[in-house]
């Protein structure tokens, strides 16, 4: 009998354990606060951010879940293009997302997704079979979720470089228009640096007359430039994704606008390695510090940089989070709130 009420006793703590765990979940002190605009507000849990995988001890894979909230704009924008089966827009009242970040490609990807009602009752959930993974960049609605996890993970100013006046590498600037190179997404692994350029194209007048949102490839050892992705604006096309009509690798002709770029991202890299090399699994710093720490009788230990990201309303109608292109919509964060395609 003893033993019996032990075993009973034992079930009734385990439920309990699991409704309080649930609960706190989905309590306010779960979630730390991101951002809010007109339609959005954005949190992730810091308690429950986890190394999925690593190599060589750094993190290759890290999960976390992020929780949305909706204004009624948000969510009804997001029942429309997520197209999901909720009859009222005033039902959606917030929902959170199991994701995993690849901190070496500057990736993300959603593994499952629950939307809520004001009351934490479930309207509909996601589970993602065969995740998209996405690409972190300046117009990704999930930019601020990367860049607050991979900080707690590593502390190398992500979340500071977003808000940074020195975020856009200038690589040319005349009267048909200009391209700036975001160093927030610039990453080099070997001899191949890669980054997203924003380029405007202006008429006689000075109007953006067009615009090309690119992710490049360069490379410092043979001279080559390769545009992974391709993105391009008109206020006759709208966004287009022009990805498939690009040529590939091809060698830098000198004396170019490209190599212009080239030279502008390249001078930019040879500076700042510690800071385009981040996260890399074979980081030349790294071996670098760790070479002149062997030689050396006294060491001190490093000291830590915090860096902080202060939330602003930067989100209007139109969107735009380039560096000076107006009324101009968002090409990429525009399929959802959360961005990732509905896997049928």
């Amino acid at each position: 009998m003893r033993l019996l009420k032990n075993v009973i006793c034992l079930a009734i703590l385990m439920v309990f354990s699991l409704i309080h765990a649930s609960v706190s979940f989905a309590a306010d002190s779960e979630w730390y606060w991101i951002s809010s605009d007109d339609k959005y507000s954005k949190f992730f849990s810091m308690t429950r951010i986890t190394t999925v995988s690593s190599q060589n001890n750094i993190p290759t894979c890290i999960e976390d879940w992020i929780k949305t909230g909706y204004a009624p704009g948000g969510a009804a924008e997001a029942i429309s293009n997520m197209k999901l089966p909720i009859d009222d827009p005033n039902k959606l009242s917030y929902s959170l997302a199991r994701i995993q970040i690849n901190p070496q490609e500057r990736t993300l990807r959603y593994m499952e997704e629950i939307f809520y009602d004001k009351d934490g009752t479930a309207l509909y959930t996601l589970k993602y079979s065969n995740p998209i993974v996405k690409d972190i960049n300046s117009q990704s609605f999930d930019e601020k979720f990367y860049a607050m996890i991979v900080d707690r993970v590593f502390n190398k100013g992500e979340g500071g470089r977003l808000i940074s006046k020195d975020r856009w590498l200038t690589l040319w600037d005349n009267s048909s228009g200009d391209s700036a190179a975001d160093t927030a997404t610039m990453r080099q692994v070997g001899n191949d640096i890669y980054t997203w350029i924003w380029q405007e194209n202006k008429d006689n007048a000075g109007n953006v007359s067009s615009i090309q949102f690119m992710k490049k490839q360069y490379n410092t050892k043979s001279l080559t430039a390769n545009t992974l992705k391709y993105h391009f604006w008109s206020a006759q096309t709208g966004w287009e994704d022009r990805t498939a009509n690009v040529t590939g690798t091809h060698s830098i002709i000198p004396e170019s606008t490209e190599d212009v770029e080239f030279g502008k991202i390249k001078s930019y890299a040879a500076n700042n390695p510690s800071w385009v090399f981040r996260y890399q699994l074979n980081n030349p710093t790294t071996v670098a510090q760790s070479s002149t720490a062997a030689t050396t009788t006294t060491t001190t230990a490093p000291t830590a940089t915090t860096s902080t990201t202060t939330s602003t309303n930067t989100t209007t109608t139109p969107t735009v989070t380039s560096p000076a292109a107006t009324d101009v919509a968002n090409p990429i964060g525009s399929v959802g709130p959360i961005g990732a395609p509905i896997n049928n």
